[in-house]
């Protein structure tokens, strides 16, 4: 079985980080990585990571590819291909950034078609953010929220396993 999970949100809020922490921590299960980034580290184009993970029960082997979306405006384009088939989301919101500015990146989910994939909500920069996590829980209802600071790793496979358990779900109930 293979899985594509997309991370999407605003220009910074943290989707490549996600994806370097997350290649840190499953070191062992990486297969390939593309990433190409500009001298300030901002993403250009895209970022890949796929890993093979093995189920609990060891019989099974996932292949999952990480996707992130380019924030930058000028790379809108894009998009709409990343976007092509996603079997799970991670929406990427920026505590730093007003709930309204947030809300940008999802509209983008809903403007794609995605809005009935597996979704879960990572609420990053906890450290410096002032969003707090209950206006999203208003804003975004029962969607599974998980705070992060993926700087330091925090929250990063807490999501992933989170957005993972979604899209596994959502595949068995599909048949």
């Amino acid at each position: 079985m293979n899985l594509r999970i997309l991370y999407h949100g605003l220009g910074m809020a943290g989707k490549t980080t996600n994806l370097e922490k997350l290649r840190e921590i499953y070191s062992d299960y990486v297969s390939d990585r593309i990433h190409q980034q500009t001298s300030e580290g901002r993403t250009v184009y895209l970022d890949i990571l796929s890993l093979s993970i093995k189920t609990k029960s060891g019989d099974k082997e996932i292949g999952v590819e990480l996707f992130t979306t380019p924030g930058q405006e000028r790379f809108r384009i894009l998009r709409k291909w990343i976007f092509g088939r996603v079997d799970g989301l991670v929406l990427v919101l920026d505590s730093t950034r007003s709930l309204e500015e947030n809300l940008r990146a999802y509209e983008e989910v809903k403007e794609y078609g995605l809005n009935g994939v597996p979704m879960v909500l990572q609420l990053n920069k906890r450290d410096v953010g002032k969003l707090s996590p209950e206006e999203v829980r208003v804003a975004f209802g029962d969607v599974p929220l998980v705070e992060a600071v993926a700087t330091a790793g925090m929250g990063v496979a807490e999501t992933f396993r989170a957005v993972l358990k979604e899209a596994l779900n959502a595949k068995a109930t599909a048949g």
